[in-house]
């Protein structure tokens, strides 16, 4: 017993008995997710945004064709021929699934106290993951665990004042989907203080320049006869989309998304009760706004799995919604690590 007590791999992280739970949790996900898409993927279609072989040949199109993470790994890891490929790929989920349980421990850390609650409330983000990835979503692409992946670690880099390691989430992250560009905008409304300071100017500007950099990087090194886009501007189909979609069909996206936890947050915002958490730890969440502008004219706004990039956001904001009620068991944190006080009960 006092092994699974063992933390790991340091005096900061959850027990082993934890690591466990995350791992019984990852596997769960990634066997719902495996049986709904991946069963029937195919590896090999160049056209397919599941085609995770064909981008490992560069045989696929632009932009799947730019998302060679995921691809590369795989590709590495089926040279040694242990497994089927897509059993393969059920490990390579599964370790990212855990990683994100992982992460958004730490995460959670940087705005609640108590280690030991936020060991066991990490999977909370389980839930809306299962709403977009899987329940609502009705197409296989690779490369979506590594994106909230990318964009966990990304968020705690910034609230935990790690910019070097945000710079190389950012570009690891950039190899697998150009999404995590919105850790710029997170970063510079965590640092709203700071915006014209130099280091937050360096970091803002190097992380401009890597995106540009490896885009163009990854584009030089394609077969010239590989077809596609790098960007596709999808206004007028998502225009068109919201003028004749059915408007039960609208409705129902509208309120599945996130599993509902949406309208949590908007409560959040409706009551005023932002105003108890007036700070960078707030504000970094602000990210959404920009996300979902942008999104009528980049991606397909009726794909429930595009949302996933800001699940960490809606999450947090949903639980520092819960934490001003009284006799809860939340204790929201500072920047600073100091307990503040949001609840009624606290306030008078």
């Amino acid at each position: 017993m006092k092994l699974l007590n063992i933390k790991f791999p340091n005096e900061r992280s959850p027990s082993l008995i934890i690591h466990i739970y995350y791992l019984m949790i990852a596997i769960t996900f990634t066997y719902l997710y495996y049986h709904k898409f991946v069963q029937g993927a195919d590896f090999y279609n160049p056209t397919s945004p599941g085609g995770i072989i064909a981008v490992a040949n560069f045989e696929s199109m632009k932009p799947i064709q730019l998302r060679i993470l995921i691809p590369m790994i795989f590709k590495a890891l089926s040279m040694l021929q242990l497994v089927p490929p897509k059993l393969l790929f059920f490990f390579i989920n599964t370790g990212l699934e855990y990683l994100i349980l992982f992460s958004f421990y730490f995460l959670l850390g940087r705005y609640f106290q108590g280690k030991a609650m936020n060991c066991w409330l990490s999977p909370i983000i389980i839930y809306p993951m299962i709403w977009n990835l899987i329940i609502m979503n009705g197409q296989f692409f690779y490369m979506d665990f590594a994106l909230l992946l990318s964009m966990i670690a990304g968020f705690y880099f910034i609230v935990a004042k790690k910019p070097n390691w945000l710079l190389l989430t950012f570009f690891i992250g950039l190899l697998n989907h150009s999404g995590v560009i919105y850790l710029i905008m997170s970063y510079l409304l965590f640092n709203y203080r700071e915006l014209f300071k130099i280091k937050t100017i360096i970091y803002s500007t190097s992380m401009v320049v890597i995106f540009f950099g490896v885009i163009y990087a990854i584009s030089y090194f394609l077969p010239k006869d590989t077809s596609g886009q790098n960007l596709v501007n999808n206004s007028m189909r998502n225009l068109n989309l919201l003028l004749e979609h059915p408007p039960h069909l609208l409705l129902r996206d509208l309120f599945f998304n996130f599993g509902g936890l949406h309208f949590i947050v908007l409560l959040f915002l409706v009551k005023g009760l932002w105003k108890r958490f007036k700070g960078p730890l707030l504000y970094v969440n602000l990210m959404i706004i920009p996300f979902l502008i942008s999104m009528f004219f980049t991606f397909s706004i009726e794909e429930m799995r595009n949302y996933a990039v800001i699940i960490p956001n809606v999450v947090l904001l949903s639980l520092m919604f819960l934490s001003t009620f009284d006799n809860n068991f939340l204790r929201p944190i500072d920047t600073e690590g100091n307990e503040i006080s949001v609840g009624r009960h606290d306030r008078q």
